[in-house]
């Protein structure tokens, strides 16, 4: 009986050395599974924020590219209205030529009629001389600013 007594009692020992090691195990498994719950948690949250973060970035991305298509327009206007205003300036240059050289005309011809009627000024009497003696020296004035276009 000593040796099923002993039996029994070495039988019971290792049962509560398996059940030891068995709750050892199950905390042990427990921690685990509550660290792989956590990390899951974790993990979930981690994908939250990468998505609002993608999204966010999804978004500034379109308003970039909003004010770049806004800018390009812009820039495509600017051109347009450089090159509208270089044609004008060059059409107005255009006329502005057009306008010196007929002043110009028109004073070389102011110097020929003046020196004209100071030639034609001593053909006349004394007494009518003096009313286009006037008349001729208002030409001369009017010649005098001509010249100055020459």
């Amino acid at each position: 009986m000593e040796f099923w007594k002993k039996r029994a009692e070495k039988e019971v020992e290792k049962a509560a050395r398996v059940m030891i090691e068995l709750r050892k195990k199950s905390a042990e498994h427990e921690a685990m599974s509550t660290k792989w719950t956590t990390t899951q948690s974790e993990h979930q949250s981690l994908r939250e924020i990468v998505r609002d973060l993608e999204a966010s970035l999804q978004a500034r991305q379109q308003q970039l590219d909003t004010l770049l298509k806004a800018l390009e327009e812009k820039n495509d206007q600017y051109d347009r209205d450089a090159h509208a205003y270089k044609t004008d300036l060059q059409e107005r240059e255009l006329q502005l030529d057009f306008l010196i050289n007929k002043i110009r005309e028109a004073a070389v011809h102011m110097v020929q009629l003046s020196d004209e009627a100071e030639n034609l000024s001593c053909q006349f009497l004394p007494s009518q001389q003096l009313s286009i003696s006037e008349f001729f020296e208002l030409v001369k004035k009017y010649s005098d600013i001509a010249r100055k276009f020459l």
